[in-house]
């Protein structure tokens, strides 16, 4: 049992924030890049590599493309088209119905899928995310806590991965001197405090919340999803952040080499380079000096760097590392280095990613159903009675929210799908509506109906005025 205001608890718990602060300050550098912010890292890290003097020649040169957001945008899919939700064990056929309502009208006030979609994302981001509900003025809520915002701290004997105690980071406050310092809120299963980061516990901030130390309802008012089985938070994700910046890096050093190989470097021997001038337009007029064996000498050095190699390196270890996280990816080839951006977004899109994501829509529907017990079995029971929302009606006490996706189909190639469309229809095996259907899935009935007539349009303005092989023959037999 966990006594939040004990002080040998309190005390093992801030050894506990301050053992994890790595994590802390990694989650926040990747939530950066997640959030489209990576050209400040990116200029951090060149620093770091080559000193003050190089970064200064090459901070103009970088090359800000973000894998990351790109890889996540990729698995971060079950939620694009919203999943079906259906209940199970209501009392009766008419209360099944109400319970549907319920459940529905929830969907819409959290715009659940959306900020689902969130937490998908910032799963696939860091491998653990958690999601909180609350209601605020009369209104309920769902958010996913950014993982540089928060700790998972496991206090079982037996369960490692338990979470026992959720910390929040909460925005810290100045004292009178202008110090600043951090506020915590942590919760149990059944309580909740706030410390600072002295740390004390601020009866003051709890009062104001009108907090006694008790959680007025069951459970901490949290999901947490976890990839790990051994431990209550994944390991820290240091290949991610550092993947992010290798590859960018490595494209910034092809931009920094062709800044110096660009141009032909011109070198002079026994000539006073300080009377010559450098501009594109000039005329040297150089003369042997008679009272020396010196002759004045200019020559040019062509400076050489293997950008391609660089380039194709960079999709390499791409490739490489998201077949770690389990993209499967095509056959990459050569590429150079005016199409790497290309390239690297060609091996992105590409990638076959079904797998994540059959997996993740199990994991998501299992999470669902356990979110949604707590919402309408605990939380909206307790909302009611307090008046902090609008009453929908009883929810069945024994019935199930479950959660079905849609089915996960692998990512096909356009051109792919246009040949094999064009190949049923030449055999015979489709109709031309249905082909475009197939290449068009997101277009209605009517939309291509529309399309069909435009294409017919154009095929008669093609053929319009086009001879035909009965004329062919008489024109040409007119000639003779």
């Amino acid at each position: 049992m966990v006594d939040l205001h004990n002080e040998k608890t309190a005390e093992i718990i801030f050894k506990y924030i301050e053992k994890n602060r790595p994590r802390i300050t990694l989650n926040s550098k990747i939530f950066d890049i997640y959030e489209g912010e990576i050209g400040s890292h990116l200029k951090e890290k060149i620093l770091q590599d080559l000193g003050e003097e190089t970064f200064q020649a090459a901070k103009e040169r970088i090359v800000p493309v973000n894998i990351f957001k790109k890889y996540v945008d990729k698995v971060s899919k079950i939620y694009q088209q919203s999943p079906r939700r259906e209940v199970t064990g209501s009392t009766s056929d008419a209360q099944a119905i109400k319970d549907k309502e319920i459940v529905d009208k929830f969907v819409d006030i959290l715009d659940w899928d959306m900020k689902m979609n969130i937490n998908n994302e910032l799963w696939n981001s860091f491998r653990y995310s958690l999601l909180q509900v609350g209601s605020d003025k009369e209104k309920p809520f769902i958010r996913t806590i950014p993982n540089h915002q928060f700790l998972i701290m496991s206090v079982s004997h037996i369960d490692p991965t338990s979470d026992d105690v959720v910390i929040l980071f909460m925005e810290p406050e100045k004292d009178v001197n202008g110090m600043e310092k951090q506020i915590y809120w942590i919760y149990t299963d059944d309580q909740f405090a706030i410390y600072d980061s002295t740390p004390k516990i601020r009866l003051d901030l709890m009062l104001e919340l009108n907090q006694d130390g008790t959680l007025p309802y069951d459970g901490k008012p949290f999901g947490y999803l976890n990839e790990s089985t051994n431990l209550a938070m994944p390991k820290i994700q240091n290949d991610t952040f550092d993947i992010t910046l290798l590859i960018p890096l490595l494209l910034s050093d092809t931009t920094y080499i062709a800044k110096f190989t660009t141009f032909t470097q011109m070198y002079t021997i026994d000539v006073d380079a300080k009377k010559l001038s450098l501009s594109p337009n000039f005329i040297w007029p150089l003369q042997s000096d008679d009272e020396t064996d010196k002759k004045p000498e200019v020559g040019t050095i062509k400076p050489e760097g293997d950008i391609d190699k660089l380039t194709n390196l960079a999709l390499s270890l791409l490739e490489v590392w998201l077949n770690t996280k389990g993209v499967k990816t095509g056959a990459i080839g050569t590429a150079t280095v005016e199409a790497a951006a290309s390239g690297i977004s060609k091996l992105i899109d590409e990638a076959d990613t079904l797998d994540i994501r059959e997996a993740q829509a199990t994991m998501y529907s299992k999470f669902e159903t356990q979110m949604w017990d707590y919402i309408l079995k605990v939380l909206y029971p307790f909302w009611k009675e307090q008046g902090m929302i609008e009453n929908f009606g009883e929810f069945s006490p024994n019935a199930k929210v479950v959660t079905t996706f849609a089915p996960q189909t692998p990512v096909t190639n356009r051109r792919d799908i246009v040949s094999g469309q064009k190949e049923e229809l030449d055999a015979g095996f489709t109709t031309k509506k249905r082909a475009i259907k197939t290449i068009n899935p997101n277009m209605g009935d009517s939309d291509i109906d529309e399309l069909m007539v435009e294409i017919e349009d154009d095929e008669e303005v093609l053929s319009f005025g086009e001879p035909t092989e009965q004329d062919g023959n008489e024109t040409e037999g007119s000639n003779t």
